[in-house]
């Protein structure tokens, strides 16, 4: 294990904080890579060698007894039985040796921490790029199962991909408190995984009961609304027997993730219980774009919203006048009116069931693209 030169330099500040003696970390060629004292950083050291060596605490008496060395101790550092650095300590041995072996353990302790962080962290980068893969069309396969295997994952049993993600999202939310609200849930499905990159979870789970994936959802759900306090949504893709299906079930969650972010509800839903919503997400930006156009041509946008809400009033009450009527607290005639006027207007009858269809449809179409931000 080679000591990195920042890691090292963390370790000395953190040292000297305790003793007020001078200190260098040596790398196990005897190389100073971090010191108290700037000037020595990069210069040799014969004794630090030597200790390394030995594995063995060597104290010097006089400066220059060995090679680039000042008086004080030597201590090697050791982890997993191996030396991976020297710590020294300048002094006198009877200022120095008593606090040898502290700062030995103290040192011996940093590094582990270090370590075991970037062990986290590299885990957490090898899911971040199998998922990657797996989400892909074409991928690598070669790198794709060095990956599993080294994640200990079996790519041979079915799984679905799940996608959640804030509704409004800010750039001051903390993504590590999102990853470790995620992770203490997932504890229980040793066969799942998953990825937090932008305030989006990526999760590639096993194929649960409706009930467990539920009670999954809904709990780890709550627990990111606590916490962030905003609405938190799932998509949920359809189950891929084997990994060349994952790609469609990435696909069928982030359609189903940005129809629930467009509705801003609080919610999960599978991808197999879209039904208009599969129609509005697959047409494409020009398409919606042309049909909202050919509908609202002859109004501007204040009009469109105008009677967006009161063909959404008339739908709330399955086309009754009546109804349409005493919600918006206008005569039913009045209602009546504008809804001919419309007609009049745009050349499309809501009271004519396939006008109607096509006029619900483009204001479906508005509404998302307003939402999604890509409405002309």
């Amino acid at each position: 294990m080679e000591l990195e030169p920042k890691t090292a330099k963390l370790i000395v500040k953190n040292l000297k904080d305790i003793i007020n003696f001078e200190i260098n970390l040596f790398d196990t060629s005897g190389t100073i890579i971090a010191s108290t004292d700037r000037s020595r950083i990069g210069t040799s050291h014969e004794g630090a060698l030597i200790a390394a060596h030995t594995k063995k605490i060597l104290t010097i008496d006089y400066d220059n007894q060995f090679a680039g060395a000042k008086k004080g101790i030597n201590l090697p550092v050791l982890f997993n039985n191996s030396v991976v650095a020297i710590i020294g300590i300048t002094g006198t041995r009877e200022e120095v040796e008593p606090f040898g072996n502290i700062i030995k353990k103290m040192t011996e302790i940093l590094i582990r921490e270090n370590w075991l962080q970037m062990t986290a962290y590299n885990q957490r980068n090898n899911y971040h790029n199998l998922i990657n893969m797996l989400i892909a069309k074409t991928r690598d396969q070669s790198l794709t199962d060095y990956l599993a295997s080294i994640l200990a994952i079996n790519l041979e049993i079915p799984r679905l991909v799940i996608i959640g993600e804030f509704v409004n999202k800010t750039p001051n939310d903390n993504y590590e408190e999102l990853f470790h609200l995620i992770y203490n849930r997932m504890k229980p499905f040793a066969s799942s995984f998953f990825a937090v990159s932008e305030q989006k979870v990526t999760i590639l789970m096993e194929d649960l009961d409706n009930q467990q994936l539920n009670e999954f959802l809904a709990a780890t759900q709550q627990d990111i609304q606590n916490r962030f306090k905003k609405n938190f949504v799932f998509g949920i893709g359809n189950t891929a027997p084997t990994i060349d299906d994952i790609w469609q079930s990435y696909h069928n969650a982030q359609t189903t993730v940005n129809w629930l972010k467009f509705e801003k509800k609080s919610a999960f839903q599978r991808f197999s219980e879209l039904d208009l919503e599969l129609l509005l997400t697959a047409i494409s930006i020009d398409n919606a774009q042309d049909l909202i156009n050919k509908v609202f041509s002859n109004l501007n946008t204040k009009e469109i919203d105008k009677y967006s809400d009161l063909i959404r009033t008339y739908e709330k009450h399955n086309g009754s006048i009546t109804g349409g009527a005493e919600e918006l607290f206008i005569h039913k005639n009045t209602f009546q009116n504008k809804l001919n006027r419309f007609y009049e207007i745009t050349g499309y009858n809501p009271r004519d069931l396939k006008d109607y269809v096509i006029i619900a449809v483009a204001i479906r179409l508005r509404d998302y693209l307003n939402a999604t931000k890509q409405l002309n």
